[in-house]
């Protein structure tokens, strides 16, 4: 009956390690800063707009990698690339490249694992194996952009423009400003229909998002046109994201043919 039973907690021995594994949510983190070993490092902060788009992307990766506890019990050499990930409760955990090492003549000889990073809080390391947190963590990093990307600026701007037509009442629609299409009319490069979309700022303090939507009409004979105006009523949280981090949208020169 013991036999039974050690056979068992070997079996699900691994797993356990993996249970222990707590998922990292947006709110527990306050910035994340990754550092080559030979030069060169940049942090991410959750109050940052832009930035706080990084950290929720590399949050995501983390949690969904495939997980299995970390069996190398030998000391790795200085990784090529360290991410701190820096908690709310003053917690550090650290993401590190995974390494497979074995002994070679008494000689330790470790190799970098393609795909894999070991991540370590309160002294409990984890094996996530995952290509994208790889090769993010070696070089992805350093192409994130700083501020908003220069399409984003001109959506910003074109809808700030238009956004002066509209009726004071809609003066709190200022957060997250998206050119959501833009239709030539005829085909011509001066006359548009333009559909633009925001949040209610006031949401952001009270939780609950209004989605305002307009169209307008945009030709050198009347100028500026409203044609219609609606409102989505306490949007989810997964609208209210994907309005701010434009997720899935196209490129917006390349869908909407702007001039």
């Amino acid at each position: 009956m013991k036999k039974i039973v050690l056979l068992i907690f070997f079996l699900l021995s691994p797993n356990i390690v993996h249970a222990n594994f707590e998922p990292l949510t947006f709110e527990d983190v306050n910035t994340i800063e990754v550092q080559r070993s030979f030069g060169g490092k940049r942090a991410f902060s959750r109050y940052d707009g832009y930035e706080e788009v990084v950290i929720e992307k590399v949050l995501k990766r983390i949690n969904s990698a495939e997980k299995h506890p970390d069996t190398n019990t030998f000391t790795e050499q200085k990784p090529l690339a360290t991410l701190e990930i820096n908690l709310t409760t003053g917690t550090v955990a650290r993401l590190d490249p995974a390494y497979n090492c074995y002994s070679d003549n008494g000689k330790q000889v470790c190799t970098m694992t393609d795909g894999e990073v070991l991540y370590t809080v309160n002294n409990t390391k984890t094996r996530l194996k995952s290509v994208d947190l790889f090769d993010w963590l070696l070089v992805g990093w350093k192409y994130e952009s700083k501020g908003a990307p220069e399409d984003e600026l001109l959506e910003e701007t074109l809808y700030y423009r238009y956004f002066n037509y509209l009726d004071e009442k809609y003066s709190d629609y200022i957060m997250c400003p998206k050119i959501d299409k833009i239709v030539r009319i005829g085909g011509s490069a001066s006359r548009h229909i333009v559909h633009a979309s925001a949040l209610n700022y006031s949401g952001h303090h009270d939780g609950s998002y209004y989605r305002l939507r307009f169209s307008l009409t945009d030709t050198p004979e009347n100028v500026v046109h409203i044609n219609d105006i609606s409102l989505d009523k306490n949007i989810s949280e997964q609208e209210s994201r994907k309005q701010c981090r434009r997720e899935d949208r196209l490129d917006f020169f390349l869908t909407n043919q702007f001039p």
